[in-house]
């Protein structure tokens, strides 16, 4: 015992570092994971043929959001605990349409490459994505401020912003930044 407590007297600056160093880790790994990092899995078809359900992702909880960017949201007017995926076609004050499978931001058409896969298996004279404006689906010319619209990837399986509204920042959970598994579609965003 009395050798113990010499050891323990003589290290005891190394014990505290270890012990400190330790400690950080662990609150490091905790705030990465739960505050700054959260990881989750897809539940859905939605964003198929770019997520299938039971790929895994990384999403910040501090990114700046983009037009394009695939994010994480608690659906508006949603009583279940399930998190949707999907991707930020509109930002705050845009206007959105459709038309003939083309998207208009601001009466623009916007390019929307991670559709062409999808595209590609639909029959001649199929549409990916039903016309729509703004307008005419809820009454309003703008996005609202605060606001985000937000569509699936596979648009005829998609509940999203054409049914429920844009959807408000703080119900936007985190931007995905990295797909993890399956490792084979491992995907940095």
């Amino acid at each position: 015992m009395k050798r113990w407590k010499t050891w323990v007297r003589k290290n005891q600056f190394a014990i505290k570092l270890e012990a400190g160093i330790l400690l950080t880790i662990i609150v490091l790994t905790y705030l990465i994971t739960h505050v700054v990092w959260f990881n989750g899995t897809v539940a859905g078809k939605s964003m198929e043929p770019n997520f299938y359900k039971g790929d895994h992702y990384f999403a910040s909880q501090t990114a700046t959001i983009r037009r394009g960017d695939i994010v994480v949201i608690n659906p508006p007017g949603s009583s279940q605990q399930k998190l949707f995926i999907k991707r930020v076609i509109a930002l705050p004050h845009d206007q959105i349409s459709s038309h003939d499978d083309t998207t208009y931001i601001n009466h623009h058409a916007i390019a929307e490459p991670y559709l062409d896969p999808y595209k590609a298996r639909l029959r001649p004279g199929m549409l990916l994505t039903k016309n729509f404006t703004l307008h005419k689906l809820f009454g309003i010319r703008r996005v609202p401020q605060n606001s985000y619209f937000v569509m699936g990837d596979n648009r005829r399986q998609s509940v999203d912003s054409r049914h429920f509204n844009a959807v408000n920042r703080r119900d936007i959970i985190g931007v995905v930044k990295l797909r993890f598994w399956p490792l084979n579609r491992w995907t940095i965003y």
